[in-house]
């Protein structure tokens, strides 16, 4: 063999055994990625995650095609698993190590966390946190928020109104007449999530005992027909819950006796109230029932020499957002139309079939007091702009209620 061949000979002999070598490495690499991902998929298939994630870093690591796509699941099942216990921060916390992989699968993921963060602040009424989520869910292309962004603004707007607010808290110290305001639960929906399971969804209203002057106990609630309007029979019973003169609940199941369905499109076609006959009575000793009359508040307010106006009920804005009764002590009743009437009284969403209340003296010591009306609607949302059903358009239903 001559010189030249002989270098040549040895130059493809090394190239081969580099080759070999780097074959061998890749091979070795490529079955320790593979061992990597079979140990991944083994803590993955236990639920020991972050194991898990430890052997898919090492193979993503060894550029293997599937360890990317297996960190990715793996964080979004972490982010989704503290979803679900509504851990949202850390939540976000492992779709973010997901998004920074790849962005368009863990977007979406990232959005509706943010989303669900923002529905927590907001149902705890901290407004201005709650916004920040949702504009977070909303850059991030989840524009279907946009509806609940500018629900959250106008209860912002409203919270900046309530500064003139002239509602109180009850208390033992308020008038003995809303003693007799209880909360009423009609049940609205009913869906199936298996053959054994099931959820119930429920409207809550206010609602008032009444009675007859003279009688002992009574069996009768008046609230708003509206309260009423997706009620379902077959998810269950309408409830009244109301609190006695030892400050414990009692509750009642009621019926519907009579129903104006009300209709907010046909406010000149029907009024707004709904009376209902409760399954067992309550005794006036353990809660004071309000007064009904035929009387109008107009000739209320002309019979007396002192009169003002009252309205009450679980309003959603205050008293730690409808958990407790609040009353306006004192406002104006105006005629609106043969089926409402206006009140300047303050009021909010789940004040709706609460009392219109008339406080009538002849010598600003004693006072009576009467029931007038149910509270129904807000004109353009304005909390102190409330119109209600008056009291003498059902006054006699109220009467064959209570003899029913």
């Amino acid at each position: 063999m001559d010189f030249p061949t002989f270098i040549l000979s040895n130059r493809v002999n090394t190239v081969v055994i580099k080759s070999l070598f780097l074959l061998s490495i890749f091979f070795y690499s490529f079955s320790f990625a593979n061992t990597n991902i079979d140990n991944g998929d083994q803590n993955f298939e236990k639920e020991n995650y972050l194991r898990s994630i430890e052997d898919y870093k090492l193979a993503y690591q060894e550029n293997h095609p599937e360890a990317k796509i297996k960190l990715i699941t793996t964080y979004l099942k972490l982010g989704d698993n503290f979803k679900t216990i509504q851990n949202y921060e850390k939540a976000i916390e492992w779709y973010q190590k997901a998004f920074e992989l790849d962005n368009s699968i863990a977007k979406n993921k990232i959005a509706i966390a943010y989303e669900n963060q923002g529905d927590l602040y907001a149902k705890i009424k901290n407004h201005q946190i709650a916004m920040q989520f949702y504009k977070k869910a909303l850059e991030l292309g989840k524009t279907d928020i946009s509806s609940k962004i500018k629900s959250l603004q106008e209860e912002i707007n409203h919270q900046n109104e309530l500064k003139d607010d002239t509602r109180k808290l009850v208390t033992n110290a308020s008038p003995p007449w809303t003693s007799s305001i209880g909360r009423i639960i009609v049940p609205t929906k009913l869906e199936f999530i298996t053959h054994k399971k099931y959820k119930t969804d429920f409207k809550k209203c206010s609602a008032s005992l009444v009675n007859l002057d003279g009688y002992e106990s009574s069996k009768v609630i008046v609230t708003a027909s509206h309260c009423l309007s997706e009620y379902k029979q077959e998810a269950g019973d309408i409830r009244f819950i109301i609190k006695n003169s030892k400050n414990e609940r009692i509750q009642r199941f009621a019926t519907i006796y009579k129903d104006s369905h009300f209709n907010e499109k046909k406010l000149k076609t029907a009024s707004d109230y709904a009376i209902l006959i409760l399954d067992e009575k309550i005794s006036t000793k353990e809660v004071t029932p309000l007064k009904i009359t035929p009387k109008s508040f107009l000739k209320l307010k002309n019979g007396y020499k002192y009169s003002f106006a009252s309205l009450a009920g679980f309003s959603s804005d205050i008293g730690e957002y409808g958990a407790k009764l609040t009353f306006d002590p004192k406002c104006e009743l105006n005629p609106y139309n043969n089926l409402f009437a206006h009140s300047n009284c303050s009021g909010f969403k789940g004040a709706s079939g609460g009392p219109v209340v008339m406080s009538v003296s002849d010598d600003d010591i004693q006072y009576e007091y009467y029931f007038v009306g149910v509270v129904s609607h807000f004109l353009q949302k304005n909390f102190k702009n409330i119109y209600f059903a008056p009291s003498e358009l059902f006054y006699d239903e109220m009467v064959g209620a209570m003899k029913f």
